[in-house]
């Protein structure tokens, strides 16, 4: 009943979006905008999404290969079936598959593999947050989330503690301060071993660098691709590299609000919004947003499906064993 209730709440909230930025849209010049889009733009954008799923599916195996080396080509079948499945299936979904289907193709403990998803988002936040922060400064953005700075970098702070807890797991767990408690409950200690496990790729210096820049690369390639689209929709003149930074920032705070699967409407109301701040007129704002957002997902959905598949599962399969509707997989 909750993951129902879960469900209808984030298609409530996304019709609700839909609706708001649909609002006062003139179809008929949405029209023209579309057919007036520069095609060759979408080959280096499919080319840029590509590779931004192969610096995930890079840190991703940093993350894995203390536990158990693992190939970069199994690695980047499962992180784009995860990100498929998540684009069609509620409930992140895709996440909980990804790491099901990691353990046993890995042989790698379920809880060691949910610990370097983890790890995954919370990197993400924290390396979004710094490129935003440095956007903002060098592109000269104002107003909008920088009137919360002070909160911003006080959660900024909350989450590098919590980073630093997750890194020196294994040196919490042995502290005498803590051995105590783990020698009376010895299988509370198994469980923080296993989870020590995901994010020992930060024991290295070297590992620990590469992870990091490869988060960067991903979210700048994200960049890229709006810089790629505001080129085929002719807004050169208003959107430079920094503020689709701020757009990929965007975007990525408008997906954590619960919505429907692709998270459409929140996607499509918050970036209309941003660029109509920045002087780019609703309508024409809509569709880049729109556009960047359905292009990328048919992509991502497209290639994450074909592995799905070729792994001997289907979506019905998915949705039964993950969602409690029983079935095996």
């Amino acid at each position: 009943m909750k993951a129902k209730i879960s469900i209808l709440a984030g298609f409530l909230v996304g019709a609700v979006l839909l609706y708001f930025a649909f609002r006062n849209v003139d179809f008929a010049a949405l029209a023209g905008i579309y057919s007036r889009v520069n095609p060759v733009y979408i080959l280096p954008f499919s080319v840029a999404v590509l590779l931004e799923m192969l610096l995930r599916s890079a840190r991703w195996r940093l993350l894995l290969n203390p536990s158990a080396p693992v190939r970069l080509w199994d690695v980047f079948r499962l992180q784009a079936a995860g990100l498929a499945l998540n684009n069609v299936l509620p409930l992140r979904l895709g996440e909980v598959a990804r790491a099901t289907f990691g353990a046993g193709i890995f042989g790698i403990p379920m809880l060691t593999v949910l610990a370097t998803i983890v790890v995954e988002r919370a990197l993400d936040t924290l390396v979004l947050f710094l490129l935003f922060a440095a956007a903002a400064y060098f592109g000269g953005i104002t107003g909008g989330f920088m009137k919360y700075d002070e909160v911003l970098w006080v959660a900024f702070a909350g989450l590098i503690a919590a980073m630093g807890a997750l890194v020196f797991a294994d040196e919490i767990i042995s502290h005498h301060w803590c051995s105590g408690f783990f020698a009376r409950f010895p299988r509370v200690r198994a469980v923080f071993e296993r989870v020590a496990m995901g994010v020992k790729g930060f024991h290295s210096f070297r590992s620990g660098a590469l992870i990091f820049l490869f988060a960067a690369g991903q979210w700048l390639m994200d960049a890229v691709n709006y810089y790629l689209i505001g080129l085929a929709f002719g807004l050169q003149g208003t959107l430079d590299f920094f503020k689709c930074v701020a757009l990929v920032f965007t975007g990525a705070v408008a997906a954590s609000v619960p919505g429907m699967p692709g998270y459409f409407g929140n996607f499509e109301f918050t970036l209309t919004k941003v660029l109509y701040a920045w002087g780019v007129p609703k309508d024409v704002g809509f569709a880049y947003a729109s556009y960047c957002h359905v292009l990328g997902y048919l992509l991502v959905t497209v290639v994450g499906v074909v592995f799905v598949y070729q792994m001997g599962q289907s979506l019905g399969k998915v949705w039964r064993e993950f969602s409690g509707g029983g079935g095996a997989a």
